[in-house]
């Protein structure tokens, strides 16, 4: 009962780890409120599911040091790709959860998403596409298996015809390839992989390489 009572057990201090762009204050200023409370009323849990709701982290893992700390270690989320948007662009993660929004893409080097309009981002929560939210486990399966590639890309447009989903992902030196939504599996993005490199080291720059057969075919622009 006494280290219930206690002033000597409250929250005085809130430590940040982990973060590089989330500044430290937006995690302080979210847990404000726990100041001043007593160390042994306060959930880790309940915290940790507070952060993750509102800033952009895949976790957040919390801990108490006694007499009164609150100590957050978060993973933040991994900028992959944009969506234009109202003149500016939603910068999104692999799981397509909004990260940022912001003005313009200066200093970064990401795809850019087209073919799709999203509606109302929010940070830290999923995109919603307009009329067409199936197409998003599509565009999550792309984003995770070209996260290593993302530098080398210019666009990934997503293309629905006849109720069928189509990709065609745009690299910064010229090449376009081709791809069904059935074909979203991860031996055709090593594979696509090792048809770029081939072509590069044969000094072959431009063309078409479509990945949506049983082997690839390349057509030269």
């Amino acid at each position: 009962m006494l280290a219930t009572t206690s002033s000597f057990f409250k929250i005085k201090e809130v430590a940040v780890e982990g973060n590089s762009s989330i500044p430290d204050g937006e995690v302080l200023k979210l847990l404000s409120r726990y100041m001043d409370k007593n160390t042994f009323m306060v959930k880790p849990a309940l915290i940790s599911e507070e952060i993750k709701q509102v800033l952009p982290v895949e976790e957040a893992k919390v801990k108490l040091r006694l007499p009164g700390t609150i100590i957050v270690r978060v993973k933040e989320r991994e900028v992959m790709a944009a969506i234009p948007y109202l003149g500016g662009f939603v910068l999104i993660d692999p799981a397509c959860y909004v990260v940022k929004m912001q003005a313009d893409l200066d200093g970064l080097r990401i795809p850019i998403v087209t073919g799709i309009e999203i509606t109302k981002p929010e940070k830290a929560k999923p995109i919603i596409v307009n009329k067409r939210q199936d197409v998003v486990e599509g565009l999550k399966k792309a984003l995770k298996y070209l996260l290593p590639m993302r530098a080398e890309l210019s666009e990934i447009h997503l293309d629905n015809k006849e109720g069928e989903i189509t990709f065609f992902i745009y690299t910064l030196d010229g090449f376009q390839i081709y791809l069904k939504e059935k074909d979203l599996e991860e031996e055709k993005f090593l594979l696509m992989e090792s048809v770029l490199k081939d072509l590069r080291e044969r000094g072959i720059d431009k063309g078409q390489i479509d990945l949506s057969k049983g082997a690839p075919v390349f057509k030269a622009f």
